[in-house]
């Protein structure tokens, strides 16, 4: 239904300007979050920067219809794979 659609345009739409203001402030390493998710590339970057990083939760967008799903039990067929690296989380 219109969530799946939501999904889809999401997935389709251009990071070109996202990669214009990475350019402008430096950045020489970037990673989209499909896949393996927010965390998982999160911990992909830090760990081979050896650097941490901090996630204020509430200010990352969420998909409409994500926490409706998640709530029904529906999940990415990566989510078991997404589960394990909760434990690399300090909160």
């Amino acid at each position: 239904g219109r969530w799946v659609q939501g999904a889809l345009e999401s997935m389709v739409a251009s990071n070109r300007r996202a990669a214009a203001c990475l350019k402008g402030h430096g950045a020489s390493a970037c990673t989209d979050v499909t896949g393996f998710g927010l965390l998982g590339h999160l911990l992909e970057m830090v760990k081979a920067s050896g650097v941490g990083a901090r996630l204020e939760l509430a200010a990352v967008p969420l998909l409409d219809g994500a926490l409706e799903c998640t709530a029904q039990g529906i999940f990415s067929s990566l989510q078991p794979e997404n589960r394990r690296l909760a434990r690399a989380v300090a909160n």
